[in-house]
């Protein structure tokens, strides 16, 4: 396709600091370039510009824009204001008073694609490159190149810069969890996992962590309001159950004493059981190939008991099995598997489920999963 060669004319020069600026405001007060910023506070950031270069575009994009920055200076997200074409841009520009305050977060005229801000905070929390955010605070234009392609940014304004620490390695809140911890002996990522709609009723949150082995990690808090009778017997009792069913596909198996539908908790998202319709993983010892005693036996009586941190529960233990397609009889050992179910510290409608993965686990001693599991336990502060 031919493109019309466009003309971009930029005329001026920065004006001095005193008259040319973008502006911040924090509680309607004026924010400085390096300053910190409670993340309290942060939603009630507006910005302003003042005499920005005097430019032509004849087709283009001015942009002012809010960018949340990592320490390693990635976007998360961006925030703006967009206006197209040569008579919105020099509208905006000379039309928008000095004294217009724009609202960045919430209702207001600035645009996003993604994430509202209260999830940008709430999933940073465990993220080692998001403990502290930069906001970046800036406006400029580009030129029209060809069908919705764009020259490079040039800077109508000096950008600003501050920063807002996010989180604190010694006192960690984890909101899906109710939970405070130390991660300071916690390498690595939390990242925050969903297996839905943020909106829906049904979505399950909870954290997914991964060890110097890169060996996968998952810790819940069930909640008895959307499980009703949940504790930590039943939660064992359904996982146990359920890992059993998984374990031998190919057999008839009914529990006579336990209805599999009692919960239909997210397994699959907590720890990869019944990770697809094909269950390649399965745990060794609720074979049935294995131990033909489980058939007839109460399966909580395989659980140990443990205290950890002073929370209660149960601990199982198994060695993880693969095979090579779902018609396939050939197990092979493949990794270390291990579960804790707790009580919570501080809140007895939850229920904790710390756990290593089933699949992308190759670990040889069940040891080793079993530290760094007592290591996010012993974390927690209460």
């Amino acid at each position: 396709m031919k493109f019309k060669h466009l003309l971009f004319i930029v005329f001026g020069l920065f004006f001095s600091n005193s008259q040319a600026q973008v502006s911040a405001y924090i509680n309607g007060k004026e924010v400085k370039s390096g300053a910190t910023v409670s993340k309290s506070d942060l939603a009630s950031l507006q910005v302003s510009f003042k005499n920005p270069k005097k430019i032509t575009v004849i087709s283009g994009a001015s942009v002012l824009y809010v960018n949340l920055l990592d320490a390693k200076k990635k976007s998360i997200q961006q925030f703006y204001i967009q206006k197209d074409g040569y008579i919105a841009i020099e509208d905006f520009l000379k039309n928008t008073p000095a004294q217009k305050k724009f609202n960045v977060f919430g209702e207001g005229e600035f645009s996003k694609y993604g994430n509202t801000l209260d999830w940008i905070l709430t999933s940073a929390a465990g993220i080692e490159d998001q403990k502290t955010i930069q906001v970046k605070v800036g406006f400029y234009v580009v030129q029209e190149t060809g069908y919705k392609e764009y020259g490079p940014q040039v800077q109508l304004l000096e950008p600003l810069v501050f920063n807002v620490p996010v989180w604190d390695e010694k006192k960690l809140f984890l909101p899906y969890l109710d939970l405070t911890l130390d991660k300071t002996n916690i390498p690595g990522d939390i990242d925050l996992e969903q297996n839905g709609s943020s909106s829906s009723k049904d979505t399950e949150f909870g954290y997914r962590l991964k060890d110097t082995k890169k060996i996968f990690y998952g810790v819940y808090a069930i909640d008895n309001t959307d499980y009703s009778g949940m504790n930590t017997q039943e939660l064992a009792n359904d996982f146990i159950h359920e890992a059993t069913l998984v374990a031998n596909q190919g057999y008839k198996v009914d529990f006579k004493d336990y209805a599999l539908d009692k919960y239909n908790l997210p397994w699959r998202d907590i720890n990869g059981l019944k990770n697809s319709s094909t269950n390649l993983y399965r745990l060794h010892n609720l074979s049935f190939r294995v131990n033909k005693d489980l058939k007839k036996m109460d399966l909580m009586t395989l659980y140990t008991p443990v205290e950890i941190n002073g929370l209660k529960g149960y601990m199982y233990s198994d060695d993880v099995e693969i095979r090579e397609h779902i018609n396939s009889s050939d197990w092979k050992p493949v990794g270390k598997f291990k579960i804790y179910i707790l009580t919570h510290p501080t809140n007895p409608k939850l229920t904790l489920v710390v756990s290593s993965d089933l699949y992308g686990n190759d670990v040889k001693s069940v040891d080793e999963v079993d530290a760094y599991l007592k290591v996010i336990i012993n974390s927690f502060k209460h």
